[in-house]
């Protein structure tokens, strides 16, 4: 990333970070670049360069430099209020114009266009799973879908039950690491990173990222961390399955709003069904689409009856 101005550029990693790029350098211009940053273990897929102050002599570097890397997409950031340096055809190679101030739905969907041809494109499948009462099932329902779906493709179980979660223990596991672990590396999040923390279930090969050991380190836990770490695992699986809470506080709004699918399990019970009413209220005003909600009746039918353990 090249930027004069220090704080520019702290600004665009935190941006680039929830989406799950990890920024491996900071440079003020291109002479501060290293004859060697093209050939680090973790490769360089992504450029950003912010033309000012002078953007046609700063043009002609980045222009240079694509011709030297043709595999390096190259994202150019100008100001906004005047005309690009070129007309938009793109004859330099470079893959996006961006104008400053930036779009983040714009910009987000110029990351993804890039992911896609590096092959690191956002693939899962997000899966919320929210209990409406205590008991009700809801991380029985959340650990078997979570199995079956990993024994065909790649899946991960998030226990966000941060103080009472039992995702780990009905798996018979005990994780070196936890949720909590990963949200004070969270800007230098990567698959590496992800792969040394997650634990995984032989039986059924799924992956599981516990909820913290002590209630106080929940507080470690943290909304942008936790987008970010939705976005790396996006990367890394075919399905994310979050066992969740009831809530709408900011922390689980971010899970709502990125799930492909919430999924509302409860029981034949008053509580419950006002519970349930309750929260499909909320989200419906917090603009979810019907689409993305369903309702699981668990241990319905024969008294007694209900899901089954997972696999041990």
């Amino acid at each position: 990333m090249i930027d004069a101005d220090p704080g520019n550029r702290q600004e665009m990693a935190s941006f680039l970070a929830n989406y799950g790029v990890q920024v491996i350098a900071q440079l003020q211009n291109v002479e501060q670049l290293p004859a060697d940053s093209w050939h680090v273990p973790t490769a360089c897929r992504w450029w950003w360069s912010t033309l000012d102050p002078a953007p046609h002599d700063n043009l002609k570097k980045v222009a240079a430099l694509v011709r030297q890397h043709p595999s390096v997409s190259f994202f150019v950031l100008v100001a906004g209020g005047r005309s690009d340096p070129v007309d938009g055809s793109d004859p330099l190679g470079v893959r996006e114009f961006v104008q400053l101030p930036i779009d983040a739905s714009k910009f987000s969907a110029g990351i993804e266009r890039c992911a896609h041809v590096h092959g690191m494109g956002k693939k899962a499948r997000i899966i919320h799973m929210v209990p409406t009462v205590g008991g009700c099932g809801s991380t029985s329902v959340a650990c078997n879908i979570a199995a079956s779906l990993a024994r065909t493709s790649k899946a991960v179980l998030v226990d966000m039950d941060l103080v009472r979660g039992a995702v780990a223990s009905s798996f018979d596991l005990r994780p070196r690491y936890t949720i909590a672990d990963l949200m004070e590396s969270a800007e230098k999040l990567d698959n590496q990173m992800l792969d040394n923390a997650l634990a995984i279930h032989q039986n059924s090969k799924l992956a599981i990222l516990a909820r913290p050991d002590l209630p106080e380190d929940t507080q470690r836990v943290n909304g942008p961390g936790l987008v970010r770490l939705t976005n790396v695992l996006g990367r890394m699986f075919d399905y994310v399955v979050l066992d969740s809470l009831m809530s709408v506080d900011p922390l689980y709004a971010s899970a709502i709003h990125t799930a492909d699918l919430n999924v509302i399990v409860m029981q034949l019970n008053v509580p419950s069904a006002k519970n349930a009413e309750r929260y499909i209220g909320a989200l419906r005003r917090m603009g979810i689409e019907s689409s993305k909600i369903r309702i699981v009746v668990n241990r319905f039918g024969e008294e007694g009856l209900g899901t089954s353990s997972p696999m041990k």
